[in-house]
């Protein structure tokens, strides 16, 4: 792997307080940097096992919270569909890595690892964000954002270098429920604010809600949608204080999508949600999708940019 650009950033505790760690409330640094680099190599080699043969126990040890949920739900419905395999994949070799490290007491601890994916043809920074909740436990991914090279907000940092976290009690922790708000309200025509979080216009926003308008279109089948927040503390938010005064946050959501077709019809049902599909389609699917985002959220309430989005069905119901 190529030589890694190292750059260690220390953040606050996202929560007030502080849990004691073997009988201690020290406020340290998470790892070191060249622990971290251990840890995205480890993420890269065991990934480059799984991923091309969709293996999803295997991923388990390297992906936890709403992306491990979103990545093993994609692996058993590829597998399902191509047990051969990919013999196209192309493999994770990290690049011009940039490590920011929290100094935390207590658990769960995270870091963040923000890196060229080493792809031929990706110029994309791929955004990580590896969590554990014990000494005991590996550090494994519970955010990713895919985002193009100069589109993510730089952490502001002291003159220690150190960065600054947001706390999830404030602004940061509404985000999903504002973005479950802002989608449902596509409905009602309500969806360009989500109580006093404006969202700009953009692929993962209005984008979204066009995508919805131009579904319901269709004569074949009607769609219903609920959209909600989540609250597991698996999918906790993570914020980052930015230069702007703003912050970059990752949050997940829930996305639940009911297609009824119309008398005489006969479903047809996307062959990767088919894999994860109980029961018989003979008239509806319901497909619950779990999403996560990357927001740039401005300071002084102005419109929060969702600069990535990912999201797989990870169940689905026929009926």
């Amino acid at each position: 792997m190529a030589r890694l650009v190292v750059l260690l950033a220390v953040t606050a505790l996202l929560m007030s307080g502080c849990v004691r760690v073997h009988g201690e409330n020290a406020v340290v640094p998470a790892l070191t940097p060249e622990e971290a680099a251990e840890v995205l190599a480890r993420y890269a080699d065991i990934g480059n096992e799984a991923n091309p043969v969709y293996d999803a126990e295997l991923n388990r040890e390297i992906d936890t919270g709403p992306l491990g949920e979103i990545n093993q739900a994609g692996h058993r419905a590829r597998h399902a569909v191509h047990p051969e395999g990919n013999p196209n994949y192309r493999p994770l070799d990290f690049t011009d890595v940039r490590f920011a490290i929290p100094r935390q007491a207590g658990w769960p601890k995270f870091f963040l690892a923000d890196a060229e994916s080493g792809r031929a043809g990706d110029d994309n920074r791929w955004l990580l964000v590896f969590t554990r909740n014990s000494i005991e436990e590996e550090w494994r991914a519970s955010y990713l954002a895919v985002v193009p090279p100069g589109d993510t907000p730089e952490p502001l940092l002291d003159g220690d270098g150190w960065a600054e976290a947001v706390p999830v009690t404030g602004e940061a922790g509404r985000l999903s429920g504002a973005y479950a708000d802002f989608l449902a309200g596509a409905s009602t025509g309500n969806a360009g604010e989500a109580g006093n979080i404006v969202f700009a216009e953009g692929r993962h926003t209005s984008g979204e809600v066009e995508r919805r308008e131009q579904e319901g279109t269709r004569p074949e089948f009607v769609v219903q949608y609920g959209d909600l927040a989540a609250e597991a503390a698996a999918h906790a938010p993570v914020g980052l204080r930015t230069t702007d005064g703003g912050a970059l946050v990752f949050f997940a959501s829930h996305h639940h999508e009911k297609k009824t077709w119309a008398e005489g019809e006969t479903p047809v049902v996307d062959e990767y949600v088919e894999a994860l599909m109980e029961g018989t389609p003979d008239r509806s699917v319901t497909s619950e999708r779990l999403s996560i985002q990357a927001a740039a959220v401005p300071d002084g309430g102005g419109p929060v940019r969702v600069l990535a989005r990912i999201a797989m069905t990870v169940t689905a119901r026929g009926e």
